[in-house]
């Protein structure tokens, strides 16, 4: 019984965030597909999740495969008695794929020295229309950052487009200019 209920105790304490603000701070931004100025990074005010937004993040296939990608490096600033881990990633975008071509998104996220979480969708052609992909762990399998070494997070994204449609293009944004990734937070006291 004592089992079971220390057990339910850690698990509710895991699922609340910190009481205070936490910020979010871009350390790095690494790519072709987001440039100086072309992403942009926000903590939620309940801090539950932070959301990356892409203003030209887009592949075109002009007749051959194409890809790009943006890293992001994080940090993600908390009190010193609690840490983080991304429990579901939320991905979206437009994409407009010819017949025999497809797109595909992929994305991780890492600690430095510690286990990387990866991800692939694929979208195949024809298609034309907006996109949305969703990772989601079980509160288990969520990787936790360190509790007394803070490290930064660096968040990875990929848009391909393959075949020989020369009309293809992929976007990790969407028509209505709405937020492309979100990344809910898992919290755990130390």
């Amino acid at each position: 019984m004592l089992n079971v209920l220390t057990a339910a105790v850690l698990a509710l304490s895991a699922a609340v965030p910190p009481p205070s603000p936490v910020t979010i701070e871009v350390l790095s931004l690494k790519g072709d597909g987001c440039a100086a100025g072309s992403a942009a990074v926000a903590m939620s005010l309940d801090n539950q999740a932070f959301t990356v937004t892409y203003s030209d993040f887009i592949v075109q296939a002009h007749g051959s495969d194409v890809r790009k990608t943006c890293e992001i490096g994080l940090r993600v600033n908390h009190p010193d008695d609690y840490t983080y881990g991304i429990a579901q990633a939320d991905y979206r975008g437009f994409a407009h794929i010819g017949a025999g071509s497809r797109g595909i998104m992929k994305g991780h996220y890492f600690f430095p020295g510690m286990p990387t979480r990866h991800s692939s969708h694929t979208y195949p052609g024809p298609l034309s229309d907006n996109w949305q992909a969703t990772d989601q762990l079980p509160p288990g399998d969520v990787l936790h950052g360190p509790c007394r070494q803070r490290k930064p997070l660096t968040v990875n994204a990929e848009l391909r487009v393959v075949g020989k449609s020369a009309t293809s293009f992929m976007t990790m944004d969407s028509t209505d200019s709405s937020v492309s990734s979100t990344f809910r937070l898992s919290w755990r006291k130390c």
